[in-house]
């Protein structure tokens, strides 16, 4: 056997048990042999991905930061591509209070430079970026909700991409 494939062997060793143990952890002051799903729980910071609304084409990701700067403002960076070219299009996001991974929300919001809505305008191969960013000072640290996103084509208000649903925790 050669050498890079022992090391191979090695190595899938060692991370085989780890990977399989983190799929689950302990919560914090409770008893090691109750555990729960970590990916369950609200979290600051996003990556959302959207993907066509039915049988269109297309993808994007939202990455939604909040900076530890004390300031209650989200950072939305949006990557949309493979839609149509020289196209405006606007993110929407809807939410509910109720964090349980079921997005109910239909208070659908379209996202922009704070309060301004703002498009997000694809190139001539169907791809576009924005900064984007929302205030969030209204609602107290520590809160938790549900959130999904999608786009819509700013003319014609077509959804082209959606995204799962996701929980957020607003930590300043």
């Amino acid at each position: 056997m050669s050498r890079t494939c022992r090391t191979i062997l090695v190595l899938a060793a060692i991370v085989s048990p780890l990977v399989s143990c983190s799929e689950q952890i302990t919560a914090p002051g409770q008893s090691g042999n109750r555990s729960f799903d970590a990916s369950a729980i609200p979290k600051e910071n996003l990556e959302v991905v959207l993907r066509p609304s039915g049988t269109g084409s297309g993808f994007g990701l939202v990455k939604f930061r909040q900076p530890k700067d004390g300031i209650a403002i989200v950072e939305l960076g949006v990557w949309i591509r493979d839609l149509s070219s020289n196209t405006a299009y606007v993110l929407q996001r809807a939410n509910d209070v109720i964090v349980d991974d079921d997005c109910t929300g239909t208070n659908w919001l379209t996202l922009g430079r704070g309060l301004v809505p703002q498009s997000i305008l694809t190139d001539e191969r169907g791809t576009g970026r924005e900064e984007l960013f929302r205030d969030l000072s209204a609602f107290p640290a520590g809160a938790a909700f549900d959130i999904h996103f999608r786009v819509l084509d700013q003319n014609t208000n077509a959804v082209v991409l959606q995204s799962d649903c996701y929980q957020f925790l607003i930590s300043l």
